[in-house]
Protein backbone atom coordinates (compact mmCIF):
# COMPACT_ATOMS: atom_id res chain seq x y z
CA UNK A 1 0.00 0.00 0.00
CA UNK A 2 1.71 3.24 -0.73
CA UNK A 3 2.16 6.16 1.06
CA UNK A 4 -1.35 7.66 -0.55
CA UNK A 5 -3.48 5.40 -0.20
CA UNK A 6 -2.89 5.15 3.65
CA UNK A 7 -3.37 8.97 3.89
CA UNK A 8 -6.54 8.83 1.71
CA UNK A 9 -7.91 5.71 3.52
CA UNK A 10 -10.13 7.12 6.67
CA UNK A 11 -9.70 5.61 9.89
CA UNK A 12 -12.42 3.77 11.52
CA UNK A 13 -14.21 5.10 14.45
CA UNK A 14 -13.74 3.30 17.62
CA UNK A 15 -17.68 2.33 17.51
CA UNK A 16 -17.00 0.55 14.11
CA UNK A 17 -18.57 -2.77 13.12
CA UNK A 18 -15.95 -5.82 13.33
CA UNK A 19 -16.27 -8.48 10.28
CA UNK A 20 -17.08 -11.00 12.27
CA UNK A 21 -19.58 -9.23 14.34
CA UNK A 22 -23.46 -9.31 14.00
CA UNK A 23 -25.42 -7.11 11.92
CA UNK A 24 -27.48 -4.44 14.24
CA UNK A 25 -31.24 -4.05 13.17
CA UNK A 26 -32.34 -0.86 11.57
CA UNK A 27 -33.97 1.67 13.48
CA UNK A 28 -37.35 1.03 13.58
CA UNK A 29 -39.35 4.58 11.15
CA UNK A 30 -41.22 6.92 13.66
CA UNK A 31 -43.39 8.44 11.01
CA UNK A 32 -45.01 10.76 14.07
CA UNK A 33 -41.38 12.07 15.19
CA UNK A 34 -40.53 13.34 11.48
CA UNK A 35 -43.88 14.82 10.89
CA UNK A 36 -43.18 16.69 13.98
CA UNK A 37 -39.77 18.11 12.95
CA UNK A 38 -41.49 18.89 9.66
CA UNK A 39 -43.90 20.79 10.78
CA UNK A 40 -41.54 22.67 12.96
CA UNK A 41 -38.97 23.54 10.71
CA UNK A 42 -42.07 24.72 8.70
CA UNK A 43 -43.39 26.67 11.38
CA UNK A 44 -39.97 28.33 12.09
CA UNK A 45 -39.31 29.19 8.63
CA UNK A 46 -42.81 31.03 8.44
CA UNK A 47 -41.88 32.83 11.47
CA UNK A 48 -38.75 34.12 9.72
CA UNK A 49 -40.36 35.34 6.60
CA UNK A 50 -43.34 37.16 8.48
CA UNK A 51 -40.20 38.72 10.65
CA UNK A 52 -38.25 39.80 7.93
CA UNK A 53 -41.47 41.10 6.00
CA UNK A 54 -42.44 42.75 9.12
CA UNK A 55 -38.94 44.30 9.08
CA UNK A 56 -38.87 45.51 5.71
CA UNK A 57 -42.44 47.00 5.61
CA UNK A 58 -41.62 49.09 8.63
CA UNK A 59 -38.34 50.13 7.13
CA UNK A 60 -40.38 51.02 3.82
CA UNK A 61 -42.52 53.03 5.85
CA UNK A 62 -39.80 54.89 7.67
CA UNK A 63 -38.60 56.07 4.08
CA UNK A 64 -41.72 56.80 2.79
CA UNK A 65 -42.54 58.81 5.93
CA UNK A 66 -39.12 60.94 5.51
CA UNK A 67 -39.91 61.30 1.87
CA UNK A 68 -43.38 63.06 2.60
CA UNK A 69 -41.75 65.81 4.22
Amino acid sequence: MSIAQQIATPTPKSNARRPSAPLRPAPTPRPAYTLGRIFVLLAITALGTALLAGTVAVGLMMVASNLGG
